[in-house]
């Protein structure tokens, strides 16, 4: 993980990710989530906020804690929220709130369980996106690296103890680029670096042009 050292560029390379966070909130409408009083959101990884302004409009009067393990206010300072919380979520006492929100972060979290029962605790209402298993295989088969992806049914087992009502949606979004340098360009602004430590003539050897991404969406309701 190395977003920090390319906030500055993240949104001109976040290509997937603005797409999952328009998704994610187009499923939160479906849910009729939208239309629930909501007075207070915390939202976990907001990053550049690139899913926060996708629905601080919908919820324009509510308070708004937003959290990332980097200090990110300086791409916030455009957003109206309340509270910015600069902490690792896992190692977090998390507010409480109405609605816990995240978009395209809990792939990084270890302990996925503790989590998701520290939010129940401090929630009713939590919506978020993933990537699962199968994300960025293309990576995976080349480099040998990945992330221990979830499956969608490990998310499900995990949610269903916490919450008695869960949603789940899920997608392959597939991205082409003009050349593998240009892939391999994208992952290394968006936060997978992994791939930059093996050889040189490994990274020259990267042939695919397509990556794939595998999303999942949860919608977990009390």
């Amino acid at each position: 993980m190395n977003f920090n050292k390319h906030y500055n560029v993240y949104e001109k390379y976040s290509l997937a990710q603005k797409q999952v966070a328009k998704n994610l909130l187009a499923y939160m409408k479906e849910a009729n989530i939208l239309d629930t009083e909501i007075n207070s959101i915390f939202e976990i990884g907001c990053g550049t906020g690139i899913f926060t302004k996708e629905y601080r409009n919908i919820f324009p009067n509510s308070e708004l804690i937003l959290n990332d393990i980097f200090d990110v206010r300086e791409f916030i300072k455009d957003i109206n929220y309340n509270i910015f919380i600069q902490e690792n979520i896992e190692e977090l006492d998390i507010p409480k709130s109405d609605l816990v929100l995240s978009s395209s972060v809990f792939q990084w979290i270890k302990d996925i369980d503790s989590l998701i029962r520290n939010i129940a605790e401090h929630t009713d209402n939590l919506c978020f996106s993933t990537y699962v298993f199968g994300n960025l295989i293309e990576i995976k088969n080349h480099f040998s690296i990945s992330l221990d992806y979830l499956k969608i049914e490990e998310f499900e087992e995990i949610l269903k103890k916490y919450f008695p009502s869960v949603k789940s949606y899920n997608e392959t979004i597939k991205l082409n680029f003009e050349s593998p340098m240009a892939l391999l360009k994208h992952l290394k602004y968006t936060g997978v670096t992994g791939f930059q430590k093996s050889s040189i003539s490994k990274i020259k050897s990267f042939k695919d042009n397509i990556l794939t991404y595998k999303v999942a969406y949860f919608i977990c309701k009390k």
